[in-house]
């Protein structure tokens, strides 16, 4: 078992602090139930998450307002359902328009004045041991910089609360690390070290999705008078085959501040801007979070009740003006009995992109055309649905991508499958005369800046169905006239 250094605090603080303080201040809450939450598709991931967590996820929205939400979710085909993604920009983005030195992206929980006995339970306190088990992926390519670059982090909610007790952060490096790290408290002797626990090489840990385990005592180290001293162990696990990347445990190292009544999680990527220059634009991911206490565990997703959702077929054709089917097939797994609800989640736009509101929740279908699931809903998590896709003259041809998300009872599971849409016909062609020429770049300018409900709206100008004619829909189709064609 590898340990830390010994911190001692201050002697007066730690005479203070010893003892029978330390045990009046231990605070026992009613039992709650295991918090698990994912993306699910539907719900706007800021309101979802911080119903969750009870407290606002803490974004450079601000400061970066074309945008739109740095909080977003997308199918993601590894894991096969919807999944966080955690938009952060070198340039503007910054901490919250009020730090321009650094930049935040995190959710977490947070204190309440009168809090329930949920909020309790996802917060830690003095004594109590806390569980949390997540998912998350560091993107092809991901680089961090000398500085910091946090990807989770334990913290304080006051008192000593400036900087965070334990984080997990990527460095750069000789080669690029992930960190384990201790940062001391300003009142420990000596103060605010940051100590590195343990490292390990980041290079497997990018491009690939891995599960994480935490379990934490909160407490001071027994030299600082704490009778069941803090405790701390994390172990980190690719999800392909089950390799341990990282792996640390410590049964006597400090957990607490002085003057704190809470400690709180935080996930998602608080970096450094003074070595911007070593940075990139990243999209990490998370995912599959669960937050428990004793006697409650949080097992690992593979273990829990669960369903599949499958596709008869790996595409679907339909002409403009026709319809189409395919049936769709929930499974059960590990028990799961609860109902799953069908609908079409996913986009053909890419949330933040110019003229397309990144809040926008879309169906993925073309414009002009319709789906229906029967049933909707597959009762008791077993049973089949068809998935009717129906057009219309004005639906215009070309290749989309429809998202199909199955959603349990509880909000809590999500699984989607992908599947490819062709509309038959000539790709940009907005007047239907089957060539794509000056006429339907034209018929594009006309309806411009439109949206639908608008008398100008043209659906067939609408090649990604967002209910916007905009600079993508141009884009498309200037791309499909043929070479050398130029317009006025």
């Amino acid at each position: 078992m590898r340990r830390t250094n010994r911190i001692k605090l201050l002697p007066v603080l730690a005479v203070l602090l010893a003892g029978p303080s330390i045990a009046k201040a231990q605070i026992t809450q009613p039992l709650q139930t295991p918090v698990h939450f994912n993306a699910d598709g539907e719900t706007q991931p800021e309101t979802q998450v911080g119903n969750y967590l009870q407290a606002a996820p803490e974004t450079p929205d601000c400061s970066h307002l074309n945008f739109g939400p740095h909080l977003t979710q997308a199918p993601d085909s590894v894991l096969g359902q919807y999944v966080y993604v955690f938009n952060i920009h070198v340039v503007p983005d910054n901490d919250r328009c009020s730090a321009t030195d650094r930049q935040r992206l995190e959710i977490k929980s947070e204190l309440h004045s009168n809090p329930t006995p949920y909020q309790s339970y996802i917060l830690g306190h003095l004594g109590e041991t806390v569980i949390h088990r997540w998912r998350f992926m560091l993107p092809t390519g991901f680089q961090p910089s000398n500085s910091f670059t946090h990807i989770h982090q334990i913290k304080a909610d006051d008192g000593d609360d400036s900087d965070p007790i334990m984080t997990l952060t990527p460095r750069f490096g000789s080669p690029d690390t992930v960190q384990l790290l201790l940062i001391t408290s300003t009142l420990a002797n000596p103060p605010h070290q940051t100590i590195t626990l343990t490292q390990v090489p980041m290079a497997p840990f990018v491009g690939q999705w891995v599960e994480a385990y935490e379990v934490i005592t909160y407490n001071f180290t027994s030299e600082e008078g704490a009778a069941s001293p803090g405790q701390y162990s994390l172990v980190i696990n690719r999800l392909s085959d089950n390799a341990t990347l990282l792996s640390y445990s410590n049964n006597d190292i400090d957990m607490w501040r002085v003057g704190t009544t809470v400690v709180r999680p935080k996930w998602g990527i608080y970096r450094s801007l003074v070595n911007a220059q070593q940075l990139r634009d990243e999209q990490p991911r998370f995912n599959n979070f669960c937050m428990a206490k004793p006697p409650d565990a949080c097992p690992s997703d593979t273990t829990l009740p669960d369903f599949s959702l499958t596709s008869a077929q790996t595409s679907i054709t339909v002409a403009p003006g026709g319809s189409n089917p395919v049936s769709l097939t929930v499974a059960p797994l590990n028990g799961f009995a609860q109902n799953v609800l069908l609908s079409l989640t996913g986009s053909n736009a890419v949330p933040g992109s110019t003229g397309v509101p990144a809040a926008t929740n879309l169906t993925g279908l073309p414009a002009a055309s319709t789906a229906s699931f029967s049933p909707s809903t597959v009762t008791g998590g077993s049973g089949s649905s068809t998935l009717t896709i129906a057009t219309s003259p004005a639906t215009p041809p070309g290749n989309y991508t429809l998202i199909i998300n199955g959603l349990s009872a509880d909000d809590v599971r999500s699984h989607v499958v992908s599947l490819p849409l062709v509309v038959s016909g000539t790709p940009g062609d907005v007047n239907g005369d089957g060539v794509v020429n000056c006429a339907d770049l034209a018929a594009v300018r006309a309806a411009y800046g439109s949206t639908v409900g608008q008398a100008r709206y043209n659906p067939s100008a609408d090649f990604n169905g967002d209910g916007f004619v905009n600079v993508l829909d141009l884009q498309f189709v200037v791309q499909q006239l043929p070479s050398g064609t130029s317009c006025q």
